[in-house]
């Protein structure tokens, strides 16, 4: 009975000792084995693509797959519905407006910023004959992106070139539609973003009427918190490796943009190597060259000061249709 009693310990401890050999480099390791990311067909999701490329997801240990959006608005939906549990960039308005709207809580990771040298959003005019400066367009009509936000800026850039805003027609203009509308003089000016931006520049030779940034300049805030890349909150807590490893690769990514614009860039026009498709839709491909450079900031180079900030100013200025509690959701 005694020897039965002795080889049952032993072959017990001996179980023990292999499962603790064969889990000891995984001990409190979450890492799911495959993660969907989404991204936007837009300037803002470079640092995505970026790290998907180069392997920085692989070398975080993840499998991730890539999910494509035409825009922005889809792929938070998507996050916030829990259809995925991650994407980006977005930009903040519209991240803010989802939260807002389903009330689910969002890790922001990392951030897109604007001032002179990384412009975002220019005013574009065709005509520099008539319209020589932000004060000739008094009387004149300004097609923009179809947001709340960009309505709310180009007023304010107006106020702070001494136009009342009622003597200008501000009107709402779908992106795709942007260049044959200046083009056609269905407006006079564009305030927009990329690719629209970019597509005006080089297919109608629309120039923009400043170098300056103007939307970090009029908010008096500089650079300005564009966009983030964002986590469903109730992921993260239950799969924190999985989170801090996507925060590591994007941070390379993100280090790899600033000492390589050029390449970066060129990266959105190359072949996803796994699935044998193009990271953007082909007319974007021919243009991604021609983008401004951009400025990303790190996960811990963004402060929650920063977002709340941010936060707050959307919510006064009612780009926000109510308060949201973003405290220590900027991810560390």
């Amino acid at each position: 009975m005694k020897k039965k009693l002795t080889i049952s310990l032993v072959l017990i401890l001996i179980a023990i000792s292999a499962y603790y050999y064969y889990n000891k480099d995984n001990k409190g390791d979450d890492t799911k084995k495959e993660v969907v990311i989404g991204y936007p067909h837009l300037r803002i999701a470079l640092p995505v693509i970026v790290a998907y490329h180069n392997g920085y997801f692989e070398e975080e240990g993840l499998d991730v797959k890539l999910k494509s959006y035409i825009t922005a608005q889809p792929m938070m939906d998507a996050i916030v519905s829990g259809k995925i549990e991650m994407g980006g960039f977005c930009a903040l308005p519209i991240t803010f407006g989802a939260m807002a709207r389903t009330n689910e809580n969002l890790f922001f990771i990392g951030g897109m910023f604007e001032d002179d040298d990384h412009i975002i959003s220019e005013l574009l005019v065709k005509d520099t004959t008539q319209i020589k400066s932000i004060p000739d367009l008094k009387g004149k009509k300004i097609g923009i992106l179809p947001t709340r936000a960009y309505e709310v800026w180009i007023q304010d850039i107006l106020l702070n070139s001494s136009i009342n805003p009622k003597d200008v027609i501000i009107s709402y203009v779908k992106p795709n539609m942007q260049a044959d509308a200046l083009n056609s003089g269905l407006v006079n000016a564009l305030f927009t973003n990329d690719p629209a931006a970019t597509i005006s520049k080089k297919t109608i030779n629309a120039v923009p009427l400043t170098n300056e940034a103007l939307v970090p300049k009029v908010t008096k805030m500089n650079p300005f918190y564009f966009g983030s890349f964002n986590v469903r909150k109730d992921f993260a807590d239950e799969n924190p490796e999985t989170v801090k490893k996507v925060t590591k690769a994007l941070n390379k990514a993100i280090d790899f943009i600033a000492n390589n614009q050029n390449e970066a860039k060129k990266i959105m026009a190359k072949v996803d190597p796994k699935r044998n498709v193009t990271y953007l839709p082909d007319p974007f491909t021919k243009i991604v060259e021609y983008f401004p450079n951009s400025l990303f900031m790190k996960s811990n180079e963004v402060s929650n000061d920063k977002l709340e900030q941010i936060k707050n100013y959307y919510l006064k200025k009612k780009i926000l249709p109510k308060n949201i509690d973003v405290k220590n959701l900027q991810y560390k």
